[in-house]
């Protein structure tokens, strides 16, 4: 970047900043283009700036804006409606009165000059916002208007003021305004008074919304007129509730004149409301009546409140209680404490909850004797009220009235009510009831010690578990599981050994399982039922509880008492196995599947489907559980019940399994649904399964593709096809019948780098004659049979990725040589003494960078195992059975340790002294070309133009700019920091990349530039540059990031925080560049202009009349890393 310099003048800088407005020489039609191409932008912030912007453009532009609203239907005005929109929000903040003022103004043109109806309305909606006055002048002749009347009323009355009250009482001198009832309802919000006549005139209309809003507009107006209209509209709908509203109008009034001090039509309206309302369909309106009386009087509406109180309707009564609680004091208190006595049965137990609900203390002797009262309703709310007021003080009281009271609902109320004020330490004071109380308190102390789950309680509860008393007894038993811990699984056993009833044996089963969950190995939790299970007479009981404590040893326990019991037993550990708390389950249906047992072989392959399907794990792993019992899917319902769960992992190896079930007639429809699921993009992805392989299998699929929505997935499938990336993607190396492609080992690949051909071709000959002896092919599978040496890949393999499914045996350690070189490890975990503990996947030669797994992820000895292996350059990636456990880590060179990995070399399967076998195997070739590319991009035509791990293909400064963890790095230390240049030309292209920046960077991209000269100039430079830096805090727009160096500025704003990698692509088309940064355009120019008519830094740019060049990154001495650099060349398409 040529940033301007240090020696600069002041003088020069004041010039230079006096005529940059000057220098902007883009047309009002090229800005306002400008503007609406970023809108809707991503934030409030810069919305607001882009408002500013707009507003900034005069009264001409904004006009130009405003003619883009055009008709629904007739276009696309999207941008242009959000910039209207937006401006009016960004002008009615505070401080900006004369701007909005202006903005008034055009909108009112706008919304009176445009023909069509739904242009006028959008315009109204914006005087909504920020109208006045004028909006008033210009919209009251709406009203008359039946299609417009509606937003105009919108805008006067959000305009609002006595102007708008004004306007729209003279509207209601016209009788037929065709939106009267709304323009009242408008008038009722302002308590206007000004068209009083006129609502006495519309309360007479036929129209029932008309006399609603008119009957709501008297009484918010308050005028005396009202009155007598209002009390006879009342009285003619029986003060009852109807459409009109009139009863509640009336009370409205009454509330609206006892604000403005007249008491006296209050009391009589409300007195009148309350006299007459005597039935249910009058009672909420009496409620109304009470409510605004009360409102009023306050405590000297107690007589009314008493006798409210009395009225035999309950909701009544309640509301009355209600009412009272608004009224402020002590003194409402002790009314209701001094009628409480003469208070009625039914109205007592509302007294009592409502005086709880205040809280006032002074109630707390009325309380307290009323926990004894003969009325049961009144002790149980006296309860609740003793509780609010006076919180763990109420704790003895309580206490008390569980001793005392006999009655279910009396024990029931206390414990709610122990349960909101009790802790552990009031929990405690619960024990000495305990031992001498009731059946009923005795129930009711168990119930809440189990509410504390305190396990010091345990041993309390246990000896009740043998009361005389059942609901006792059954307490007791379901308060263990939350009371019980693991010291307490003894004390259970023997309780569920002796334990007879159905319901007392779940609710042991229940508490043991709970006791032993509480221990914090998973695989201890089972201990002691596993050792009683081997004692008790009473196993049966025992066995369900594995199925909610789990582990392995738990799992053979169950399995071989069901391969050793009698039925009923066989029934038990079944059921306990398909109800096992997780998927391990799944290993033993398995086993029943292979067993062969008729009885629960259907039952076992079903549950083993629900387990695995409903297991969080990987659809890697899950795809290998699915296979396992796959042998046992013999008819085509049990395939397709398979092919059905397979349809929802998407991976190439489920796609490859499902592919061999569409030429079965019986399996084909659920095997081509299940490829079109695995096959395409789902989830939200873009993205989906791309290859040769795929392809060959979804055309396969397609005509199989049935039922009601055949016909349009076999479009969709066929729209993939079309637009899938021509790359041939997974290819089989292993064909499934015969070892084609594979060849023996011959030495290591510096002995054979230092062979002479006719030596190498003759160890050859002689390793391949021995494979045979050592590697076989067997259903499907590579075997090896523990002696010879590695199996090898005829083709040698640069960069790719590999799937492979492997198997071992017991104390089994092999590998997967990659490019020749010792390994990605396999090895049966359980050796430790070789510390295979660490798992499988790891690189296990390492000695400088890691060698161990992340994490471990093996299958058991004996089950299949898969790899998905990524390796680029000197990094590999590697999944066992779906997780990641080696993350992009560097590959030592084992044979020679002081070079890098070979660029390329053999896969091998490692021979290591056991059995074992591969299946599936499958490898991905990565291209240069494509590395780092999307499948979009691929399909799009882009390629990379940097491999991740050398500068092949590029040239300049290669001291200064150096290859670190897949990246470009331009370090200045290493020299001058120069230029880095593709070695090929380019004219017309997209090309994308990725940054990070480094504090006050500065860097540029140079585009059709020649390899000598300053490429801002003999070129183009787009500046890379930390627009954040305090250095940079006077350039000229043309000089920040994104900008075409002195030709176009960019906008700013839109970098990411230091630290954190940028994206950005460069579209460039003949003359017409354009700029995206973390996806907002921030340059969208032509550079024929300047080129034509001179830049904005008045300098020579010879070459803007360029055609093609090189494409570089141009150093200026700071740190600033690139990566995921591709193109896309435009020069041969239209």
């Amino acid at each position: 970047m040529k940033i301007i310099r240090i020696l600069f003048t002041a003088t020069l800088l004041f010039a230079s900043a006096a005529t940059s407005f000057s220098q902007d020489r883009r047309l009002l039609e090229t800005k306002i283009a400008d503007l609406l191409a970023q809108l809707p932008a991503n934030d409030t912030r810069y919305t607001d700036k882009l408002m500013g912007d707009m507003f900034s453009l005069g009264e001409t532009g904004i006009k130009i804006i405003c003619d883009q609203i055009i008709p629904a239907g007739t276009g696309d005005d999207t941008r242009a409606r959000f910039a209207v929109e937006s401006l009016s929000r960004f002008l009615s903040q505070k401080g900006k009165e004369a701007e909005k003022a202006s903005w008034e103004k055009i909108c009112i043109v706008y919304a009176t000059a445009k023909k069509d109806n739904g242009v006028r309305d959008f315009f109204m909606k914006q005087l909504q916002i920020v109208g006045g006055d004028a909006t008033v002048a210009a919209m009251k002749s709406y009203l008359n208007d039946k299609e417009m009347c509606y937003p105009a009323l919108a805008a006067i009355q959000a305009a609002g003021g006595k102007t708008a009250e004004l306007a729209l009482a003279e509207s209601l001198k016209n009788k037929e305004l065709p939106c009267a009832a709304a323009v009242m309802n408008v008038l009722s919000t302002m308590k206007s008074n000004l068209a009083v006549n006129e609502y006495i005139a519309f309360a007479a209309d036929l129209n029932v919304n008309k006399r609603a809003s008119a009957f709501n507009a008297l009484a918010q107006s308050s005028s005396p007129l009202a009155q007598q209209v209002l009390l006879k509209a009342a009285k003619d709908v029986m003060y009852r509730w109807e459409v009109s509203g009139a009863t509640s109008a009336l009370l409205d009034y009454a509330k609206n004149r006892g604000q403005e001090g007249d008491l006296k039509s209050m009391d009589k309206i409300c007195t009148l409301v309350m006299a007459k309302c005597k039935d249910k369909l009058t009672v909420q309106n009496k409620i109304k009546a009470m409510t605004i009386y009360v409102g009023f009087h306050g405590v000297d509406a107690m007589s009314v409140l008493k006798k409210a109180a009395e009225n035999s309707d309950k909701t009544y009564r309640n509301a009355a209680l209600r009412t009272s609680l608004a009224i402020p004091g002590k003194e409402i208190v002790q009314e209701w404490i001094g009628y409480f006595p003469k208070a009625t049965p039914e109205a007592k137990p509302g007294i009592i909850r409502m005086l709880g609900e205040r809280g006032n203390e002074s109630a707390l002797t009325l309380i307290n004797t009323s926990l004894s009262n003969s009325d049961q309703k009144v002790r149980i709310e006296a309860a609740a009220a003793l509780a609010s007021i006076s919180g763990l003080k109420a704790v003895p009281s309580l206490i008390e009235y569980l001793r005392n009271s006999p009655g279910a609902e009396d024990q029931d109320a206390v414990k709610a009510a122990l349960m909101t004020v009790s802790g552990n330490k009031e929990v405690a004071l619960l024990k000495p009831v305990l031992k001498e109380g009731s059946p009923a308190a005795k129930k009711t102390i168990i119930e809440l010690l189990a509410w504390s789950r305190g396990n010091e309680y345990f041993k309390e509860v246990l000896p009740f578990t043998s009361s005389d008393d059942e609901s006792v007894k059954t307490a007791a038993y379901k308060a263990l599981s939350d009371l019980a811990g693991p010291d307490d699984q003894e004390e259970l056993i023997k309780l569920l050994s002796s334990a007879g009833n159905k319901n007392s044996i779940e609710d042991v089963q229940s508490a043991l399982a709970s006791a032993a969950e509480k221990i914090s190995d998973p695989e201890r939790r089972s201990d002691l039922i596993i050792k009683a299970i081997g004692t008790s007479p009473a196993k049966e009981k025992m066995i369900p509880v594995l199925a909610k404590t789990g582990g392995k040893e738990a799992l053979d326990i169950v399995l071989k008492e069901f391969e050793n019991g009698n039925s009923g037993m066989r029934d038990i550990c079944f059921r306990t196995l398909t109800s096992w708390k997780d998927y391990t389950a799944s290993r033993v249906l398995y086993e029943i599947c292979a067993s062969g047992n008729k009885t629960f072989e259907e039952p076992a392959f079903d549950g083993y489907i629900r387990q695995v399907r409903a297991a969080s794990l990987p659809d890697e792993q899950k795809l290998l559980l699915f296979r396992k019992i796959l042998p046992f899917a013999i008819s085509s319902e049990r395939k397709n019940q398979i092919l059905r769960e397979l349809s929802r992992l998407q991976t190439y190896q489920t796609l490859f399994l499902v592919g061999n079930y569409l030429d079965d007639p019986e399996t084909s429809a659920a095997a081509a649904s299940a490829a079109m699921y695995i096959a395409l993009p789902s989830g939200g992805s873009a993205v989906g399964l791309y290859g040769t392989l795929v392809r060959d299998i979804l055309t396969k699929a397609v005509p199989k593709l049935a039922g009601s929505e055949g016909e349009y997935n076999r479009e969709m499938v066929n729209k993939y096809m079309a637009a899938m990336p021509p790359d041939e993607g997974f290819k089989l190396m292993f064909n499934g019948k015969d070892l084609t492609g594979w060849q023996g080992l011959v030495e290591n690949p510096l002995v054979r780098s230092k062979m002479r051909i006719v030596d190498l071709e003759r160890r050859q000959a002689e390793a391949n004659m021995m494979v045979p002896s050592n590697w076989s092919v067997k259903d499907g599978c590579i075997w090896f049979n523990g002696k010879g040496d590695n199996l090898c890949s005829v083709v040698q393999y640069g960069d790719f990725e590999m799937l492979v499914d492997w198997k071992i045996t017991k104390d089994g350690d092999s590998g997967i040589y990659l490019r020749g070189t010792p390994q990605v490890q396999i090895w049966d975990t359980s050796r430790t003494d070789v510390g295979a503990q660490v798992g499988s996947g790891g690189l296990y030669n390492n000695q400088v960078n890691p060698s161990k797994p992340l994490k471990v992820a093996d299958n058991p000895v004996g089950d299949w195992n898969t790899f998905r292996i990524i390796m680029v350059g000197e990094k590999v990636s590697v999944w066992l059975n779906g997780e990641l456990v080696v993350d992009n880590v560097t590959m030592e060179n084992y044979w020679d340790r002081k070079i890098p990995i070979f660029p390329k070399g053999p896969i091998e399967l490692q021979a290591h002294g056991t059995d074992l076998a591969f299946r599936d195997i499958y490898v991905r070739e990565i291209n240069e070309k494509d590395y780092n590319l999307t499948p979009e991009e691929k399909a799009g035509g882009f390629v990379s133009l940097f491999n991740g791990r050398n500068l092949d293909n590029w040239v300049g400064n290669k001291q200064s700019y150096v290859v670190e963890e897949g990246m470009i790095v331009i370090k200045p230390e290493n020299g001058s920091g120069g230029n880095l240049y593709t070695e090929k030309e380019y004219s017309d292209f997209v090309f994308r990349f990725e940054f990070q920046l480094t504090p006050a960077a500065n860097n540029g991209l140079g585009i059709r530039a020649p390899l000598e000269g300053d490429a801002a100039y003999v070129g183009m430079e787009l500046q890379i540059l930390d627009n954040t830096a305090d250095v940079y805090a006077n350039l000229q727009p043309y000089q920040y990031h994104g900008s075409v160096y002195g030709v176009i500025p960019a906008k700013r704003e839109y970098l990411k925080p230091l630290g954190e990698w940028n994206y950005e692509e460069v579209y460039i088309k003949g003359t017409q560049i354009r700029i995206t940064l973390n996806g907002t355009i921030i340059v969208d120019g032509d550079i024929a202009g300047p080129r034509d008519n001179g830049t904005m830094d008045h300098n020579e740019h010879p070459g803007l009349k360029n055609s093609t060049g090189h494409i570089g990154f141009l150093g200026h001495g700071s740190v600033v890393r690139f990566k995921n650099i591709r193109i896309k060349d435009l020069s041969s398409k239209e």
